[in-house]
């Protein structure tokens, strides 16, 4: 896995609060910042899809917006449990 960091600040209208991090990241991952300052995932954003997010209210004209988040790397396996009708089945990947 990778790491990005990504200033939107270009698509801070005052109005907007739907944003584009314009790069896939693995869900879960998301980190948003505003003006340098790290916001609560369920307070202030939500992920709606795997490049985007909304925020609560719309950040003003001259905020800084960033957001930060992991990406699938070359090489990068991921395993996902099998989930069987008793829960999930340790023993297979």
């Amino acid at each position: 896995m990778a790491t990005r960091t990504r200033d939107l600040s270009d698509q801070v209208t005052g109005v907007a609060t739907s944003f584009s991090t314009l790069e896939d990241y693995l869900p879960g991952t998301l980190e948003v910042y505003l003006n340098g300052v790290r916001q609560r995932r369920g307070v202030f954003f939500a992920e709606t899809g795997v490049q985007s997010f909304t925020t609560t209210e719309a950040p003003h004209p001259g905020d800084a917006l960033a957001a930060q988040f992991e990406v699938a790397g070359p090489g990068d396996v991921f395993i996902f449990p099998t989930v069987v009708p008793s829960g999930i089945d340790p023993g297979r990947s």
